[in-house]
């Protein structure tokens, strides 16, 4: 009985160290929790059974249904299964065997990430996502190069001067961008001011953009432009897109696919 209460509170605070930085290593976790490696892995095997997390190489992240007060963590748990759906499509239309490709931190591209693990796909990603970087890491047929830097914790992601330094010295294939808003004027926006210029700069390495916007982010415009209608070589959503939005959107100039 004394062995289960341990372990009980030992996962409870590995539950809170996941909600206040949407990811833990092994090391920290053995390190903050006085146990070994052993221990820690059963921990985190039973906590993933339970849904509470993510096991990727080297310790944890969060995933959707991780209850965590920022933006990211409230993102994973929108419209799981269109941007499923959407990744679903990228992976059987689009991508091919050793690409380069880039990923943005957005989610979409988290379920993508997942999509190029589960099939196996050899490729290169460019990526500022500490979360995408986690969830391929394990892949031996997945080549990461991470734009790091100083690490925002609300988004998941880098994106400082020396993220933006590692970016121009890549080229990719396709940039797959994940934006906050796509308006019927042709404008692609995003809500997260201090990522909007990693976002941009990623699509200026790529030979093609393609947007990854699920039915949500339709016929929304935020505060920050990321690019236009004509530097976007496809569009991609999801089955419950409105018409009426796509019939918008083609008219100013996108190019869309509808998964599902």
């Amino acid at each position: 009985m004394q062995t289960t209460k341990k372990a009980a509170v030992r996962q409870e605070k590995i539950r809170d160290l996941l909600l206040s930085k949407g990811t833990v290593t092994l090391s920290e976790l053995c390190q903050t929790l006085c146990c070994s490696e052993a221990t820690i892995r059963n921990d985190l095997a039973k906590l993933e059974k339970q849904g509470v997390l993510k096991r990727v190489a080297g310790g944890a992240v969060a995933n959707e249904n991780t209850p965590r007060n920022s933006v990211i963590s409230k993102r994973l748990k929108e419209e799981l299964e269109a941007k499923n759906q959407i990744a679903e499509y990228v992976i059987r239309n689009i991508i091919k065997p050793n690409m380069i490709i880039t990923l943005d931190s957005g989610t979409t591209n988290m379920a993508l990430a997942q999509k190029l693990l589960d099939y196996k796909i050899p490729c290169i990603i460019v990526t500022n996502s500490f979360h995408v970087a986690s969830i391929v890491s394990k892949a031996e047929n997945i080549q990461l190069c991470l734009a790091g830097g100083c690490y925002d914790p609300e988004h998941g992601s880098f994106h400082d001067e020396v993220s933006d330094l590692i970016l121009k010295s890549y080229r990719s294939e396709i940039c797959f961008l994940s934006p906050n808003g796509v308006d019927k004027d042709g404008t692609v926006t995003n809500s997260g001011l201090s990522e909007n210029s990693i976002k941009k700069q990623m699509s200026r390495q790529a030979v093609r953009t393609i947007l990854l916007a699920d039915n949500t982010k339709l016929g929304r415009t935020e505060l920050k432009i990321i690019c236009y209608a004509k530097d976007v070589d496809l569009l991609v959503t999801d089955a419950k897109a409105p018409r009426e939005q796509i019939d918008a959107l083609t008219a100013a100039g996108f190019t869309i696919a509808v998964a599902g």
